[in-house]
């Protein structure tokens, strides 16, 4: 899923794909899935962590992938994991359990790109919301947790002493170097140990504490921080608004905790912060809290909602799935196929629909524009521009769009690229945009 706007950073590339992939302008390989022996996995990829929100070690499992294979195969290092969504079973909070450990997020996520991206619309609404509030005033000083390179931060009024702190450090870098002239500030640290000289009048925290391992220790430490008039802006994806027809769901592999409304409040409250004021994004799923320093709770309230709110979210989900499996049985008989994309959505794929398992005889071959996974492979399934499209012999070969969100854009540049639209597979009529 696409964030609105995230500093969460996930690395860069790593070395270790098989020396046997395709690279830019090769011509299409054809492979058979799970060609590739050497993937593997490491118990250092993750480590076991009490409930989130109530430290709690008394859980249910809720979901489960075994084997989740995160990108481009490798043989150097371990790119799958057992995941496991769990439900606590004193607050009813949703987290991932066993979590990422920090190496296990630097390399299952190097190629997931080096943030989740933003809109104009998006960061301009965020800004104007600001203001309207008084959190922009001269001479007050701003940080943005999870600041990425800066670039929410350049465009707030440059009469605030702005600083950002993110544990990505080349994208500190850069913004050190793009935005130094601006006098902003960048720190480069973790989000639960970093600290600045003086208390902070607004902080911000778009889509970042989802992706956190112990979100309650950073909340405590930003309140450490704070002085009686400060503001905390968190926004994150809630359970209540997490319905959608795409696979991927709400259970999103790069979040750590899956908030509700209830275990939000919970866990700021937890770290000494009152939500004095919220929002739900009706555009896409966030949950906008405004919260201001109070005495911390120690005893949550139970999240009463969350395990109805589950069983509804389940069964849009596996009517999703559902819709998805239909789509693609129209395609049963077809001796080749491309898949346009090369990230989670084509491991979801595999791990939730019976796409590659129905054909035993099928070859594939993926293309993808993301210059991180070109050249690469994918469960032995070579990755190539998709400029290769242009010399496939369509006749019995199909190209399945792998993507939710970018649907319509890559069935556009496929027929420019010379695909018969009649042997594109799509596998959503409708969106709802995050």
């Amino acid at each position: 899923m696409t964030s609105p706007r995230s500093g969460v950073s996930e690395g860069t590339a790593l070395a270790g794909a098989p020396p046997e992939a395709a690279g830019e302008g090769a011509p299409i390989k054809w492979s058979k899935v799970d060609s590739f022996p050497g993937n593997s996995t490491s118990a250092a990829l993750t480590t076991h962590r009490p409930c989130p929100i109530c430290g709690s070690n008394r859980a249910r499992t809720i979901l489960q992938f075994d084997q989740f294979q995160f990108y481009s195969d490798s043989d150097k290092l371990p790119k799958r994991a057992d995941l496991k969504e769990v439900q606590c079973l004193d607050c009813f909070a949703l987290y991932l359990n066993p979590s990422y450990s920090e190496y296990g997020f630097q390399v299952l996520f190097a190629e997931a790109g080096c943030s989740y991206g933003s809109t104009a619309g998006h960061t301009q609404e965020q800004i104007d919301w600001l203001g309207a509030r008084g959190f922009l005033s001269a001479g007050s000083r701003f940080l943005d947790a999870g600041c990425y390179d800066g670039g929410f931060l350049a465009k707030l009024p440059d009469n605030l002493e702005r600083i950002g702190v993110d544990i990505d450090e080349p994208a500190i870098e850069r913004g050190r170097r793009r935005l130094g002239q601006q006098k902003v500030q960048f720190i480069h640290g973790d989000f639960e140990n970093f600290r600045v000289d003086r208390p902070l009048d607004t902080i911000t925290m778009f889509h970042v504490l989802e992706h956190l391992p112990r979100p309650a220790g950073v909340l405590r430490n930003l309140r450490s921080m704070a002085h009686a008039g400060s503001r905390l802006v968190v926004e994150v994806p809630v359970l209540e608004h997490g319905i959608t027809n795409d696979i991927n769901g709400f259970f999103s592999v790069q979040h750590m905790t899956h908030f509700s409304r209830t275990s939000l409040q919970n866990c700021m409250a937890s770290a000494g912060w009152r939500i004095q004021e919220s929002k739900q994004q009706e555009e896409y799923n966030g949950f906008r809290v405004v919260g201001v320093p109070a005495e911390p709770v120690d005893a949550p309230s139970k999240d009463l909602k969350a395990t109805s709110l589950s069983h509804e979210y389940f069964a849009a989900w596996h009517q999703a799935l559902h819709n998805v499996e239909r789509r693609l049985s129209s395609i049963e008989d077809t001796p080749r196929c491309v898949l346009w994309g090369g990230g989670a959505h084509s491991e979801f794929l595999y791990q939730t629909t019976s796409f590659f398992q129905r054909s035993p005889g099928r070859e594939y071959a993926i293309v993808d524009s993301d210059p991180l996974k070109k050249g690469k492979s994918w469960r032995g399934i070579t990755i190539s521009s998709p400029d290769s499209l242009r010399e496939i012999s369509w006749t019995d070969a199909c190209l399945v769009v792998s993507s939710y969100g970018s649907q319509s854009s890559i069935v556009k540049v496929a027929v420019d690229l010379g695909v018969p639209p009649e042997r594109i597979i799509t596998l959503y009529e409708a969106f709802r945009v995050y």
